[in-house]
């Protein structure tokens, strides 16, 4: 199994070691003014790590993400397409405060999701649930990020 980074990841990683040496380096030094600007810089080079962070994992701050995600783990191979149905039902009831994600697609073959956008927001607009029938039931499901 390999295990690779998107450079974006490496450079996070990048100002994460960065800091930890800024802030070690805080506690080697005599002068306060010094402290100070090695703490500035530490937290400086940190955030571009929780930026990634925040953008890899949306559904850590965002409701949106985090009910879709969960309807999209609730959906299992070998399901009909009526369980689906009723999943959505449940993860977004009518008159719920999330908005239901728009049937993309609906044939005999398959069945896709997209997430709604929701009032006032235009993003996401692709993000997607995929999934692949036979026989009326789930076979293979797919997420597909914005």
């Amino acid at each position: 199994m390999s295990f690779h980074l998107h450079p974006i990841h490496w450079l996070a990683l990048f100002g994460l070691v960065v800091s930890l040496v800024l802030l070690v380096g805080t506690f080697r030094c005599r002068g306060r003014v010094f402290k100070v600007l090695l703490v500035m810089l530490a937290c400086a080079s940190a955030m571009p790590a929780g930026l990634v962070v925040l953008v890899s994992y949306p559904e850590w701050v965002d409701p949106r993400f985090r009910v879709y995600k969960d309807f999209f783990a609730a959906i299992q191979p070998g399901m009909s397409r009526s369980e689906v149905k009723v999943l959505l039902e449940k993860h977004y009831p009518e008159g719920g405060t999330r908005s239901r994600p728009i049937v993309f697609l609906e044939d005999e073959d398959s069945l896709n999701f997209f997430m709604h956008p929701e009032a006032g927001r235009t993003e996401p607009n692709c993000e997607g649930i995929l999934l692949k029938l036979e026989n009326d039931l789930v076979t293979a499901k797919t997420y597909s990020p914005d």
